[in-house]
């Protein structure tokens, strides 16, 4: 595991994986220790899972899973953050010439196929949310998928990408879109 720190408008705390179970569930397991705004990657997720505990269907190194965490988040903050995490991403998806939309619930998809799901899973208590997990996982690299309703960047451009790169360039989109007070 390596762990470093981004200080900006916030200060994003990232640590990685080569594997885990699932980014969301090991922020579930360890939101106590963790701060607000840690950020788990993982090149490879063993349990990854979408909403309704759907399996996330991602090879090995292909494509790019992390989960964020925020604490402490008063109720009303739920849809600036949803609203935060999809313009992030839509923005960075759009610095590769790839048009994409958000179709709720939580999806983002190009044309009728998903090429993002997006996972929150929180834990309320007292009229706030103790935690707010906010897991992310975007189709890089991977050309064969079992469910036929989904693409890749590759797919799309025919290219291949560095996953670490598209990474860096969501963090710099999610620290300047960052506007939840």
């Amino acid at each position: 595991m390596r762990q470093r720190y981004l200080l900006q408008s916030i200060k994003l705390r990232i640590k990685e994986f080569n594997e885990i179970d699932s980014t969301n569930d090991y922020l579930k397991r360890n939101y106590l220790k963790e701060v607000s705004f840690t950020i788990v990657k993982a090149n490879f997720q063993t349990k990854g899972k979408g909403q309704f505990d759907r399996k996330w269907e991602s090879k090995i190194g292909e494509n790019l899973t992390f989960s964020l965490l925020l604490k402490k988040v008063t109720l009303d903050k739920m849809e600036k953050i949803k609203n935060w995490i999809t313009r992030s991403l839509l923005e960075t998806i759009k610095q590769f010439d790839i048009i994409a939309r958000f179709k709720e619930p939580n999806d983002i998809y190009v044309e009728n196929k998903k090429l993002c799901g997006i996972l929150i899973e929180t834990l309320v208590e007292k009229n706030a949310f103790t935690y707010m997990i906010i897991g992310i996982g975007l189709n890089i690299n991977q050309v064969d998928f079992i469910e036929t309703k989904a693409t890749s960047f590759r797919l799309l451009t025919n290219l291949q990408y560095q996953i670490n790169s598209i990474f860096k360039k969501i963090i710099k989109e999610l620290i300047t879109q960052y506007d939840i007070v």
